[in-house]
């Protein structure tokens, strides 16, 4: 599946250029507006998994041909809703109602910040490699706030919550998420770092694993 992303471009017929190699490290964001850079999709043309599984990943910008890197992770225990590169609106609300673990990967930090601030619930929170920095933002309609301000008051108000951060060494965004290990909820916050780029983190050895049982870095 990722073998587009690692090959050499396509050679085109004599005297055409080949096209540039994808970048593995471009950070990614969505628009609250609505201009997502993706297509509409549903779970008849990308892979979802059982939307009734115990666990939720909430997935970033379309990659791997449209489709999401991350889709190769999705099974009977884990769902990723057909949303990618659109987090904002109901996208957070989508899943099981009595989720186990709660993950968003790049863009889907933003349904998962919805997630943990407008419902609350779930015992885990991952975050796979944010890659953009945030700032004060208005992620849930009630003015701007801070990303991790969102994770620390979900931790404060269940003392048995944990929150785990991957994210890659070649990337950006995740800093204030990591120095949560320095507050009052730190010793429930585990931060681990890894040297792929950001586009290849679904392809982080024992990845999957994590997401179902998130208790320690893959």
């Amino acid at each position: 599946m990722m073998r587009w992303l690692l090959g050499a471009a396509l050679a085109a017929d004599a005297g055409c250029a080949e096209m540039p190699a994808p970048d593995l490290d471009q950070p990614q964001d969505a628009d609250p507006a609505g201009k997502a850079d993706a297509p509409a999709a549903t779970c008849a043309t990308v892979r979802c998994g059982n939307p009734d599984a115990p666990n939720i990943l909430f997935p970033g910008n379309p990659a791997c041909n449209g489709a999401g890197c991350e889709r190769s992770l999705a099974g009977d225990e884990l769902y990723i809703p057909p949303r990618n590169g659109r987090p904002w609106d109901d996208t957070y609300a989508l899943g099981t109602a009595s989720p186990d673990t709660l993950a968003g990967y790049s863009s889907g930090r933003i349904a998962l910040l919805r997630r943990l601030a407008l419902v609350g619930d779930g015992a885990h929170a991952v975050l796979l490699d944010p890659s953009w920095p945030d700032g004060r933002r208005d992620f849930t309609g009630r003015g701007p706030e801070r990303g991790e301000d969102i994770v620390r008051a979900w931790l404060t108000d269940d003392p048995a919550r944990t929150f785990l951060l991957v994210y890659s060494r070649r990337s950006t965004g995740w800093a204030s998420y990591a120095a949560l290990q320095t507050t009052e909820v730190g010793a429930r916050v585990t931060v681990c770092a890894v040297d792929e780029p950001h586009l290849l983190i679904p392809t982080v050895p024992h990845l999957r694993e994590v997401l179902l049982a998130p208790v320690a870095c893959p």
